[in-house]
């Protein structure tokens, strides 16, 4: 049933409305007597109609299932629930992929794609401190309910071992797995509507507006923070703590006989960290209007006699939304790295003074860098840009380092210089890591810095050439 519905019904839905686009059939459904609500919901559920048919044709056989193995009817339906809710966040997003992407063939394989990176790679990032990201799957309320699921004499032994599965702690509220993670489920489906819902109103609108990109930033920083810091005395939030569960080195949850390592506080603040600046950069890319837009949002704000763009309008700059969400983002990110550190796991560490400076500094960087970026030279350039400084550096750097031990500390400086590594490095900085290589130890720092120096420069200058071409588009629009 997942096969069907999670993998075949997501390419299906990526793939269906990509081939409605290239066939013209889009277009005339917008002018259709219909709200754009109701068009959303025909085709979430028309285009993998074919995949619900066919997962509905093997229900029977699951109820005879469940009948014939005298299976607990609570467990099952608390499955079902978040199963199905999964199935149409998938879906949500592969429509969102055939929405954006041209190419049939690539919508169907980048959406089936995130479905197989949210099952194989999202759950290894839940042991990092990223604890929320496994509640957009499946796995949290299987874990739960697959007890009772197998014989009874299997399911004792699984019982136990689930006793010492934390539970969903939100900020220390001990919600049961499903009902939290129906509500996950239910908020990125509801944003997703939300974005689809704008695209059927203006084919060229952004997915998101300004103010629900900056709220939804904040909400995912409420539930990174909301799942991790209730996990964080009692151990449960650590890697190895995970791993020695797992394996069954831990017999006795007792945390006497297991205690965290350095390495795994600078792993996961960073961790934290990355996820945070990719978060703000995805939305920085969807807010930001390129030429071309900006061009069209004065238009229309002279038509309707405006001396201004309006604060909240696609065309207007989001330079000022992403700085609010490089604050938001910062703050978040001090306040785990804080937590973690301030835990009685680390009482011979603490985060140096400039911690949270040097955290808005990597943030504000890189999130008003990308939108000076975008929209000053449009996404084509930024793209290039991208690709110069921020892969290019990387893939040298690794070369450089795998070559000589001598070229170590030049490979750090070289990698340093793509903003993906700068949380990384950030986190070496604010807590010095033992047990790495002198060079290295000594170049992480000097590099972290240079390069902060640099972006925060760059950024600068990027900002003002942003504000001449936008005054620019402003003063030709007049003639229209």
């Amino acid at each position: 049933q997942g096969l069907i519905l999670f993998g075949l019904g997501t390419g299906q839905a990526a793939a269906g409305i990509t081939t409605e686009a290239d066939e013209g059939v889009i277009d005339y459904q917008r002018l259709a007597p219909m709200t754009p609500f109701t068009k959303v919901l025909g085709y979430l559920f028309g285009l993998p109609i074919r995949e619900w048919i066919l997962c509905l044709a093997t229900l029977p056989f699951t109820g005879y299932s469940i009948w014939k193995g005298q299976v607990p009817l609570n467990g099952v339906l608390q499955l079902y629930a978040v199963f199905f809710m999964a199935a149409i966040l998938y879906h949500l997003t592969g429509l969102l992929a055939g929405s954006v992407m041209k190419n049939r063939r690539w919508a169907f394989l980048t959406s089936t794609g995130l479905v197989m990176v949210l099952y194989l790679i999202i759950p290894q990032a839940a042991k990092f401190g990223l604890v929320y990201l496994k509640y957009v799957t499946i796995y949290p309320v299987f874990n739960e309910v697959y007890p009772s699921l197998i014989p009874r004499r299997l399911g004792d032994a699984a019982e136990v071992f689930n006793t010492i599965i934390p539970p969903a702690k939100f900020f220390g509220l001990n919600f049961p797995q499903y009902v939290f993670t129906l509500i996950s489920q239910g908020v990125l489906s509801l944003a997703m509507v939300m974005m689809l819902w704008r695209r059927w109103r203006k084919a060229d609108c952004h997915l998101l507006g300004k103010f629900a990109a900056t709220g939804l930033f904040g909400w995912l920083q409420m539930m990174l923070l909301g799942n991790a810091l209730p996990l964080m005395n009692s151990g449960d939030l650590f890697p190895s703590r995970e791993l020695d569960r797992r394996f069954g080195r831990l017999i006795n949850p007792d945390i006497q006989f297991w205690s965290p390592k350095t390495w795994e506080a600078t792993v996961m603040i960073g961790i934290y960290g990355l996820v945070t600046l990719a978060s703000l950069w995805w939305l920085t890319f969807i807010i930001s209007a390129d030429q071309h837009g900006q061009v069209r949002g004065w238009r229309r704000a002279r038509k309707l006699g405006n001396l201004k763009l309006p604060l909240l309008s696609d065309g207007a700059t989001s330079v000022p939304w992403a700085l609010t969400m490089s604050v938001m983002g910062a703050v978040g990110w001090f306040i785990f790295g804080r937590e973690l550190i301030d835990s009685h796991w680390y009482p011979e560490l603490s985060l140096l003074t400039v911690t949270p400076v040097a955290m808005f500094s990597i943030l504000a960087c890189g999130g008003l860098g990308m939108a000076a970026l975008l929209e000053s030279v449009g996404r084509k350039v930024t793209g290039l840009v991208v690709i110069l400084g921020g892969i290019l550096p990387v893939m040298l750097g690794v070369i450089l380092a795998v070559s000589s031990d001598d070229f170590v500390a030049l490979a750090v400086w070289l990698a340093g210089i793509c903003p993906v590594s700068w949380p990384i490095y950030g986190s070496g900085v604010f807590l010095s890591e033992e047990g790495m290589p002198r060079d290295v130890a000594r170049a992480i720092p000097n590099a972290f810095w240079f390069w902060q120096g640099v972006g925060a420069i760059l950024t600068v200058w990027l900002l003002k050439k942003l504000r001449s071409a936008r005054k620019k588009i402003s003063d030709s629009s007049k003639e229209f």
